[in-house]
């Protein structure tokens, strides 16, 4: 009897041992209480950050004069930003409607038990600390809490670029070297979540890069162009050239982010020409027309030259046959929609679609941009311009040589506009020329009966020398 108490004492201890290494002192240690900002997750964290956005874009708007843009980014703004994300599929959080259930307290509730406090970020002049919290919930009373918190160092790199370099990383109340702990939080993270804390990054923070080697997050200028040509290419060639001609400027306070945005460098210029007017086809028996007529004044110059049969183009030809190939492939219109004061705000970023002038023997080609206001008169334009020679290459391919290009007063060198022309084909520009192969030209000229062998610009028309199919 006496060895059985000693041998059921034994194992106790042992268990108890064991509990005290493998459950209780992982607690201890993963404990931490946090709390999130609420007071921040209200409307009026977001009111002073779009009230200043509708200021500053109604007056680049309005002000001929008007020459930047300058926005604070605050921290309760963020934070606020943050919040909406992750709680955007649970309605019932912070609803007064809601209040006693556990969908009230927690942006986002795992397993019924485990409720998502939140992630906000607190900014310095020279750090940015996320944290991030969580409890696990019973019968309405928080038994446990957890978080972990990710210290940031604001680094300006030689080239100028804000990346953020990891300072410290703490889950619950240990501090471990950077690796453990990335690998402590990713686990955890994976565990509650079912991602990994890169795809949580990736999902929250996508408009960046974090490298899990360097433990850093890069928001720059290829990670916010990347970001922005999923939304738009056009954003993210005119970023491009905001970074090259450093019409960016960032500081970072105590109070968030203040950026300037010299946007007025690209203001249309009283010089910039303007769209013909001509003719649109609304649909192919309209072409069929065109092309009929083409046909017959083809027909007709082939009998009075025969050796060298040609015929020139209008510029309202050209815009025509251009308008109508193109289509709305290169015309975009994008809405920027928030609320302010309860009251729905929209702005419109639209453009034209391509149009062609010819002066002399030099042809160009333009797209004019507009950043507009619903319900307000008048327009912020913007209008990209190329100027170039057309011939023939040996392949039978047209060739425009470009002879300069701009886009208000900022005037693009080559690779700037290799960037802006690969939003319409990435093939289209070889070296300092625009090469629409012969295919294509047919195809534009497609049930006239001719086939381009030679083209130039004369006297402000395209004169295109031909044979019949």
């Amino acid at each position: 009897m006496k060895f059985l108490y000693k041998l059921v004492l034994r194992i106790t201890i042992v268990l108890l041992v064991l509990a005290l290494i493998f459950i209780v002192l992982p607690l201890a240690l993963l404990y931490k209480k946090t709390t999130a900002p609420i007071d921040q997750y209200v409307a009026s964290s977001e009111t002073a950050f779009y009230t200043e956005l509708d200021s500053e874009l109604s007056t680049l708007i309005t002000d001929t004069n008007a020459d930047s843009i300058t926005l604070s980014v605050t921290e309760a703004y963020l934070n606020r930003v943050i919040q909406k994300a992750l709680s955007k599929d649970n309605p019932k959080y912070l609803n007064p409607s809601d209040e006693g259930e556990m969908a009230h307290d927690y942006m986002m509730v795992f397993g019924g038990s485990v409720g998502l406090k939140g992630l906000w970020t607190t900014i310095s002049d020279d750090q940015i600390k996320i944290t991030a919290g969580a409890d696990f919930v019973m019968g309405g009373s928080v038994l446990y809490q957890t978080g972990f918190e990710i210290i940031f160092d604001i680094v300006l790199s030689e080239n100028d670029e804000y990346y953020l370099k990891v300072d410290k990383i703490q889950m619950g109340s240990m501090r471990l070297p950077l690796k453990q702990s990335y690998q402590l939080t990713n686990f955890i993270v994976n565990q509650v979540t079912s991602k990994s804390l890169n795809e949580l990054v990736a999902d929250y923070m996508s408009f960046g890069d974090f490298d899990a080697e360097a433990f850093s997050f890069t928001v720059g200028e290829t990670e916010l162009t990347d970001f922005l040509y999923d939304i738009d290419p056009t954003f993210a060639a005119l970023l491009k050239i905001i970074y090259k001609e450093s019409l960016l400027v960032m500081d970072i306070s105590d109070t968030g982010f203040d950026i300037a945005l010299d946007l007025g460098a690209f203001r249309r210029l009283n010089t910039d020409l303007d769209a013909p007017i001509f003719t649109k086809w609304e649909n192919d028996l309209d072409k069929a027309a065109f092309m009929a007529a083409l046909a017959t004044q083809a027909a007709t110059n082939a009998f009075l030259n025969p050796t060298d049969p040609r015929m020139d183009l209008t510029e309202a030809d050209v815009n025509a046959i251009l308008d109508y190939t193109l289509g709305d492939k290169v015309q975009f219109d994008f809405p920027i929609k928030f609320k302010l004061n309860g009251n729905d705000i929209e702005y419109k970023f639209s453009s034209t679609n391509l149009f062609v002038r010819m002066q002399g023997d030099v042809l160009s080609i333009h797209l004019k941009m507009s950043l507009t206001k619903v319900g307000m008169a008048g327009a912020f334009d913007m209008q990209f311009n190329l100027r170039g020679n057309i011939s023939m290459n040996a392949n039978g391919d047209m060739v425009l040589t470009i002879l300069d290009s701009n886009i208000g007063e900022i005037d693009l060198d080559q690779a700037t506009l290799a960037s802006l022309i690969a939003i319409f084909h990435e093939d289209l520009m070889v070296g300092n020329t625009i090469v629409i192969p012969k295919e294509k030209i047919n195809e534009m000229f497609q049930g006239s009966g001719i086939v381009i062998n030679n083209s130039y610009v004369i006297n402000g028309e395209l004169r295109l020398h031909f044979g019949l199919e």
